[in-house]
């Protein structure tokens, strides 16, 4: 007999960077605890380009008595200049990861789309980046006088028999058969940070790890029917540097770089020297721009322009857009100004 099964959910992937808003290059993998609940609760997770389908043949196999174990997804990216184009300014691969939960969804402002994100705000940010952790748990600014106690996701405290202090008054702690899993870290009854342990240190560090707890997963889907959650990243924003090194560009009497509603978004051109003794003109937008794709911004080279009758002499119709391969930062504001360099 045919087994039926019902579509419960999808996960989509999207990323502002893209023509058609999907983060295609995702790649998503699994632990083996998931694998053997996957089978147990009979669930076929079905990945796509961008996305993965959750399906059940029994969708209420998914109420649990113990729901501390989630459908746990790790993602990671085969484009390796996908940190130079997604906006995650304390981001770094060694140290943090990005964590997801169907626990706390954001609902979307726009009565039309019925997609749940799996982050506070529009798009992942500086809420979603946990410090990760594959071995002792220090606490930064550790106080003596004060009282320290950590708790799992659904704030039940872990015992000193999973994770106790190193020594008296020590900052370290050291877990032992500790479960792989969000951490959260108490001063005084207040939380005060969020960690993720991840003890498989011989395996790569994901980009992010996506937790779907299957009692709530199960309750969403009977008070919504199928659902969508979407985890949606943002462009990042850059400062763009056009440098005209060809020395037909040092003819003209008066250049400028307007978009397409005849606005003047850079600045006068400077002279700088580039690769030796080359002489170019640089153009500096006057504010940041996000890096996409294909870029919505249509750039011209003009001579002559008259702000008024918004009119000159078109060099270039269709100036070329920066690359993410091309980041610059500014070594007086490294977290602040980033550059996007284009030589033509």
């Amino acid at each position: 007999m045919r087994q039926q099964y019902s579509h419960i959910l999808t996960l989509l992937f999207r990323h502002q960077y893209f023509r058609d808003n999907l983060f295609k290059s995702i790649q998503i993998s699994y632990s083996e605890s998931t694998a053997k609940l996957i089978q147990d609760l009979n669930i076929i997770l079905k990945p796509f380009v961008g996305g993965i389908h959750v399906l059940v043949s029994n969708p209420d196999l998914l109420n649990r008595s113990n729901d501390a174990d989630p459908i746990r997804l790790y993602i990671n990216c085969e484009d390796p200049f996908y940190i130079n184009y997604t906006e995650l300014s304390t981001y770094n691969p060694t140290d943090t990861v990005l964590w997801f939960n169907n626990l706390n969804l954001t609902v979307n402002s726009d009565p039309e789309n019925k997609d749940l994100k799996l982050h506070k705000e529009g798009f992942v940010s500086e809420n979603e980046i946990i410090k990760l952790s594959s071995n002792t748990i220090s606490i930064d600014k550790f106080q003596t006088d004060k009282e320290y106690n950590f708790t799992d996701v659904f704030k039940n405290e872990i015992s000193t028999e999973f994770l106790s202090q190193s020594k008296s008054f020590s900052n370290h702690f050291i877990p032992s058969n500790l479960p792989e899993g969000i951490i959260y870290l108490f001063q005084e009854k207040q939380e005060i940070e969020k960690i993720y342990y991840y003890p498989k240190t011989i395996e790569k560090n994901p980009l992010g790890i996506v937790d779907l707890y299957t009692t709530t997963l199960l309750k969403q889907y009977k008070e919504q029917g199928k659902l969508n959650y979407t985890i949606a990243f943002n462009s990042k924003e850059t400062i763009w540097k056009y440098f005209f090194v060809n020395p037909i560009y040092q003819k003209f009497d008066k250049l400028s770089i307007i978009d397409k509603g005849k606005e003047q978004l850079f600045s006068s051109p400077q002279k700088q020297y580039v690769h030796g003794n080359t002489e170019a003109l640089v153009f500096e937008s006057n504010n940041k721009l996000p890096l996409s794709e294909f870029s919505k911004n249509n750039f011209q080279l003009v001579d002559n322009y008259d702000k008024e009758l918004r009119s000159g002499k078109v060099i270039i119709k269709n100036l070329a857009k920066p690359s993410p391969e091309q980041l610059y930062s500014d070594e007086t504001k490294p977290n602040e100004l980033v550059y996007s360099h284009i030589y033509i």
